[in-house]
């Protein structure tokens, strides 16, 4: 039987099939029980506390676990309290959150239904992103029946699992004080109780503890990658895979800076809590909740519009973050041997650009990139922008200029200019670079580390949106893989035949990697590796890569893996173009693949944008950029 028959079969009869009971979950030791419900051919749990009340005295400290009562009955039926943050949605990527609260430290389980404690599972679980302001385990667009399903299909179920953490100031506040007393970071040490709850208790629900895979996209994906950092890496991570999208470490600009403290004493003042630094403590901790959000998301929206990302963000505190992760990365203070994925859209950087005919200057493009890196000189920009010049982005512009309607806006060069830079400095080299330190530094321990993978995702659901928006120019944004990721979910609008496809073998490539730790692309019924990104070493090159591979997903080149690599004529000079060099493939890559029209036409593009060369550079920036 065929893979897509055998789906459509499976589908059939899962969809026709109602599990009347209910789905329960009993712990041997305390017998606590968990009361959930079935939808369909999937069982689900939620409102699963894994940490106390976070309101008064706790506000601000770190999670303390909670164990309810031995011999408990939990009613896991409903969703539980999204933490504190603005009740308004952001469309197309969040839906309003109408409930609120500091009781919020709680997560789901959703499972194939007749799932039992004998199965043992590979383990997914999503970390939302939303810039550290917005953001539930529960939200629709993060609903996990569609990835539940097809891994069902496939014969590769998993176990999914979402949580909530602190945001906005309740999670990432910072004074003396709050340091002095190992109290910072506290949004991050919620997600790190959360994994650890998991891996303690998810084989109560038929999960395999040694499989877990945590997985998000921006701020969720930047979260994920900074854990292996945590404590310098002394004390493990309680998860055994991570796959990141547009959410590398390097997103986490700015963490040396004293931003976060300039922003929380800002908010202070406003509620008129003054004093020295233990009276302003105090007096935070006793301002209502709703008042409190209310003062830090206004704060936050007028400091970084339109919505106040990014403004309370993690910093390192020389303990749970000891320090930037560029440094940690190349210092060796993580966690080895995590196979890992990091994953960018292919204009990644284009919502952070702003509107498209603003561009009428090259130095228009400085003020973007001066709301994330505030500390570069106009010598420093100077070089930057010869990295980027305007004539290697003539071909953009042609592009957009041939499908352009009468009514759309025009677009100049400095547009798709500072879109790349802002790509590649937020979400593209840092991918790059800690995945490569990962591979080097795992691969010297032990030779049959899986690897790391790249990919660059080049096809979107949100295009005709944004073009009805009057942003036609902005290709494949941010956010765009959560849409495929969670298996053709997409509460906005339709999902094509292409979509649905291209949705499958994304998912189906995540559902692979949960289970084996490698993606195996589906494409017409077969199954593709993804080639390892960094399958070999160059000494010489101890700032980075100096060959790479990179998976490039969808749109009009279809899917299939490019290579990159050069060489030195000597220790800094790059002596041949990118791509000059025979790249090693994985076991189960085609030679034919690299001699076909695509991958030629998928080469060519992805030598244009000089990735490594700018990549290069822009890591020389590192201590400028915070991170």
């Amino acid at each position: 039987m065929s893979l897509t028959l055998f789906r459509a079969t499976w589908l059939t009869l899962a969809i026709g099939c109602v599990v009347a009971a209910e789905p329960i979950v009993k712990f041997e030791g305390s017998k606590v029980t968990y009361h959930g419900t079935t939808q369909g051919p999937v069982e689900h749990f939620q409102n699963i506390k894994f940490a106390h009340d976070t309101s008064g005295e706790r506000r601000f400290s770190p999670p303390e676990l909670y164990t309810p009562v031995e011999g408990s009955e939990i009613d896991a039926t409903a969703p539980g309290s999204a933490c504190p943050q603005s009740k308004a949605g952001i469309p197309p990527f969040f839906d309003e959150t109408p409930d609120i609260s500091e009781d919020c430290l709680n997560l789901r389980i959703a499972r194939p239904a007749g799932t039992t404690a004998e199965d043992n599972l590979p383990v997914v679980i999503w970390l939302h992103g939303g810039g550290v302001v917005k953001g539930t385990a529960y939200d629709p667009h993060f609903d996990p029946d569609n990835l539940i399903t097809l891994s069902t299909s496939l014969q590769k179920p998993i176990i999914y699992v979402a949580l909530n953490y602190r945001l906005t100031i309740f999670g990432f506040a910072r004074l003396p004080i709050l340091n002095s007393q190992k109290s910072l970071n506290v949004g991050m040490r919620d997600q790190r109780a959360g994994f650890q709850w998991v891996k303690d208790n998810i084989k109560a629900f038929g999960g395999d503890p040694k499989r877990v895979t945590v997985f998000g996209l921006s701020s969720g994906g930047t979260f994920i990658s900074l854990h292996p950092m945590a404590y310098g890496g002394e004390r493990g991570v309680p998860f055994t895979q991570a796959w990141a999208m547009s959410g590398p470490p390097g997103t986490a600009l700015n963490i040396t800076s004293d931003a976060t403290e300039i922003h929380t004493l800002a908010v202070a003042k406003k509620l008129e809590c003054g004093g020295r630094d233990g009276e302003i403590l105090k007096c935070l901790r006793e301002v209502p909740m709703e008042k409190l959000t209310e003062t830090a998301m206004e704060y936050s929206v007028n400091n970084h519009p339109p919505a106040g990302l990014f403004t309370f963000i993690p910093s390192v505190d020389g303990d749970f973050i000891p320090d930037r992760q560029s440094v940690l990365s190349k210092t060796g203070k993580f966690v080895k041997g995590i196979p890992m994925v990091f994953g960018w859209a292919q204009d990644d950087g284009a919502t952070n650009a702003g509107l498209a005919p603003t561009f009428q200057k090259e130095d228009d493009m400085k003020a973007p990139i001066k709301g994330f890196a505030h500390a570069l000189t106009d010598a420093d920009y100077e070089e930057l922008f010869s990295h980027y010049p305007a004539s290697d982005f003539e071909e953009e512009v042609e592009s957009y200029e041939s499908r352009r309607g009468e009514s759309d806006p025009v677009a100049p060069v400095h547009y798709f200019r500072v879109s790349r830079i802002l790509r590649d400095i937020l979400f593209t080299c840092s991918s790059v670079q800690f995945g490569y330190e990962m591979s080097r530094q795992s691969k010297a321990l032990d030779v049959n580390y899986p690897g790391v993978r790249l990919y660059d995702l080049n096809q979107s659901m949100l295009t005709p949106m944004l073009k009805a928006a009057g942003m036609p120019y902005i290709g494949v944004c941010h956010g765009s893989d959560t849409n495929y990721i969670f298996n053709g979910l997409f509460p906005e609008g339709r999902v094509t035949e292409a979509d649905q496809r291209l949705s499958e073998s994304i998912a189906g490539s995540f559902i692979n990697f949960a289970a084996t730790g490698t993606p195996i692309f589906i494409q017409n019924g077969d199954l593709i590796p993804w080639p390892e990104s960094f399958p070999s070493v160059d000494e010489r090159s101890m700032s980075g890569p100096s060959e790479l591979n990179i998976q490039l997903i969808g749109g009009p080149l279809g899917t299939g893996f490019c290579s990159l690599a050069r060489k030195y004529d000597d220790a800094t000079n790059f002596a041949s173009r990118e791509g000059s060099m025979q790249i090693p493939l994985m076991d189960g890559i085609e030679v034919g693949e690299m001699e076909s029209l695509g991958f030629r036409s998928r080469q060519r593009e992805l030598e244009r944008e000089k990735l490594l060369e700018r990549c290069t550079y822009i890591s020389t920036l590192s201590e400028k950029l915070g991170v």
